[in-house]
């Protein structure tokens, strides 16, 4: 069996005062496209950067291509390459002069590709970094990762400034990337419908907790959310269901099969179901974080 490309112990970093990521377990299998979503603040950023060598663990491990991230990190940074809007080439002065300098850390660097690619997203070694769109700026970051044969690809917002037809693009070369089985991407978006197709796994964070995480498919599969006839002030919580608004004598619940079933119960006669349909990831995000409170079933508290 193939070893894993990314694998978290118990991971934990202490950010601040106010914010901790983990502690998270998880594995991406290699070979793979993971989402990592989340809204703002989740920590989806903090985790890329851990992964990448940036920042000290506190508690648990990681481990990267088979190396400790705690130990390893030099070795980790020469298989792994990161696209970030965070990254700035602007001292280099020109798209050809950040390429030069970049190219040089990288035996792995192919030129050919590199050409290809700037022909491709649009850009010209003789432009200026600090006259390009904060687009064209991500387009470069893009470049100086995909011209080298990383084993991983992280993406931390890589369609942020993007026009659609950028976004397209961007996901023919990830496309192009993944072609070699032993590539693997993690990447970090909000741009949902696209990482419904084309990813693999999801982790979804909120609060710098896991909150669920699967191969897609399974994950889409694994909630629904029910339209719900209220006929009593007040229904018993139930492991599985999540209130997610309230009016009057209906409601829309969050409905988590697994959890249900884990319970050794998966009836549902107790409740009036008008209706019951499936969420996009978009819808399911949006459903998790609302109920990531730990708030059940309980209408008398008038959520909405």
């Amino acid at each position: 069996m193939r070893e894993p490309a990314i694998t978290l112990q118990q991971l934990r970093r202490n950010v601040s005062a106010s914010f901790s990521l983990g502690p998270l377990s998880l594995e991406i299998p290699r070979g793979s496209v993971c989402a990592l979503v989340g809204p703002n603040g989740a920590g989806k950023t903090t985790l890329l950067n851990l992964l990448i060598g940036t920042g000290a663990v506190d508690a648990g491990c990681a481990s990267v291509l088979g190396e400790d991230v705690a130990t390893a990190a030099v070795e980790i940074k020469r298989h792994t390459a990161l696209v970030s809007p965070d990254i700035s080439y602007h001292a280099w002065g020109s798209v050809g002069r950040a390429i030069d300098f970049v190219s040089g850390f990288y035996p792995d660097w192919d030129s050919q590709r590199c050409e290809q690619l700037l022909a491709r997203l649009g850009l010209r070694r003789q432009e200026r970094i600090d006259t390009l769109s904060f687009g064209a700026r991500v387009k470069l970051s893009l470049v100086l990762a995909l011209a080298r044969d990383a084993q991983l690809l992280l993406l931390d917002e890589p369609s942020i400034g993007l026009d659609p037809l950028g976004r397209q693009q961007l996901f023919t070369e990830l496309m192009a990337f993944m072609q070699n089985e032993a590539h693997t991407i993690v990447i970090s978006s909000h741009q949902l419908a696209e990482l419904e197709r084309y990813a693999d796994y999801v982790t979804i964070l909120n609060q710098g907790q896991m909150v669920a995480c699967g191969a897609t498919p399974d994950l889409l599969s694994r909630y629904a959310e029910l339209d719900v006839l209220l006929d009593r002030d007040e229904i018993t919580d139930a492991s599985g269901l999540h209130l997610l608004s309230w009016d009057g004598k209906r409601a829309r619940v969050l409905l988590d099969r697994y959890a249900l079933a884990s319970t050794g119960s998966e009836d549902l006669g107790h409740l009036q179901i008008v209706g019951e349909r499936s969420l996009t990831l978009e819808e399911l995000l949006v459903a998790l974080v609302k109920s990531n409170s730990g708030i059940r079933w309980r209408p008398r508290m008038g959520l909405t």
